[in-house]
């Protein structure tokens, strides 16, 4: 079995001081009790189906569900290889979170991103917040079924900007909780300035971080 190396470990790829990791891990594993407790529910309403057919497709459905969150899980896991191509890796997250947390409200995920090789590091932590403004998105933003969470990514001048919007009550916060203690630990170690977006509904956040010697972009346009 591989050794997971300790996120206070000398080595792990952050040089402006290294991100708690007991802030890390007591929110993943929150995430990962939510995830397992939701599933365990839905297995529980399979199991009073009245039709074998009904329990087929409400454990197909849970299956799915399933599949997507350990997929995500290992999306983000830190790379191995010196840069990502970060517009590539966010459209399979986006994909993944719409299967995991959006399908079953009847919710969506619309995507504009341009393929950028990003330092692995930086790519890592910037993959790290979108997903959480997703699963908070999934969690607090919509109330019947049409939400909408739109992720554009794209890289203006010397910058990569990425804004994550819904069209949602507005109920994300900049302040307060766990997660968002995460978020500003993850951005301040990459160095991304992540704010509040103003927006007439909804929230929206925007991401920035610099363009470093040996990143760039790569000219083909993407949506999902």
């Amino acid at each position: 079995m591989r050794r997971k190396r300790a996120l206070d470990d000398p080595a792990f790829p952050f040089t402006n001081g290294p991100l708690p990791g007991d802030l890390l891990l007591a929110e993943l594993a929150h995430r990962s009790a939510n995830d397992l407790a939701i599933a365990s529910a839905e297995v529980h309403i399979a199991s009073k189906s009245e039709t074998l057919a009904e329990v087929r497709d409400r454990l197909a459905t849970v299956a799915t569900r399933l599949h997507a969150l350990g997929s995500i899980q290992c999306l983000l896991q830190r790379p191995r290889t010196a840069a990502i191509d970060l517009g590539e890796r966010l459209c399979e997250l986006c994909t993944l979170q719409a299967e995991a947390r959006f399908a079953d409200q009847g919710a969506f995920i619309h995507l504009r991103s341009c393929d950028i090789m990003l330092e692995a590091s930086r790519g890592w932590a910037l993959l790290m917040i979108v997903s959480e403004l997703l699963t908070n998105a999934a969690r607090h933003a919509f109330t019947e079924p049409g939400g909408l969470v739109q992720v554009e990514l794209r890289k203006e001048d010397h910058e990569i900007i990425c804004r994550v919007s819904d069209n949602g009550i507005g109920s994300q916060s900049a302040n307060g909780g766990t997660g968002t203690a995460v978020l500003a630990e993850l951005a301040l170690g990459a160095g991304i300035a992540l704010t509040p977006f103003p927006c007439d509904t909804g929230s929206s956040f925007q991401l920035r971080l610099p363009v470093a010697a040996g990143e760039g972009l790569r000219h083909r346009g993407t949506a999902s």
